[in-house]
């Protein structure tokens, strides 16, 4: 069977390969067909949440440097005057070239760990704290 373009149309008009997994079976109706392609677009979206959700390195596991750990040890301290001293003082010998930011090196991983457990440790005094006042 052969079609010609007999239209006046400007519509530009695409072939559909028979392999393609989109295409529509000849006993297919319109609902189903649209309902095919919901399930479809539903899919897609939940493969495409699942990738995001599951990142590849957890933010723990990558190592902190030491002036990182001690900057945010002075900010929960609320030590602005010494976070701000020792910023301009670790920024100024990195530009004089005294020391290197590889000089610092990484925190070892028990800190962080410890740090992460006081956190939640004091969520949960929180927590406990609020049950307690609500009975």
């Amino acid at each position: 069977v052969t079609i010609t373009d007999d239209s006046t149309d400007d519509y530009q008009y695409e072939e559909v390969s028979a392999d393609d997994d989109f295409s529509l079976q000849e006993d297919e109706d319109l609902p189903t067909a649209l309902q095919t392609l919901q399930e479809q677009a539903e899919d897609a979206q939940i493969l495409g949440s699942q990738s995001v959700l599951t990142p590849k390195k957890s933010v723990s596991e990558i190592p902190e440097a030491v002036d990182d750990f001690f900057c945010n040890f002075l900010v929960r301290l609320g030590m602005s005057r010494t976070l701000n001293c020792f910023q301009t003082e670790w920024y100024e010998l990195i530009e004089k070239g005294v020391i290197t930011v590889e000089d610092g090196g990484v925190v070892p991983a028990v800190y962080t760990h410890i740090q992460q457990l006081e956190a939640e440790n004091m969520s949960l005094k929180k927590d406990l704290e609020n049950y307690r006042l609500d009975v």
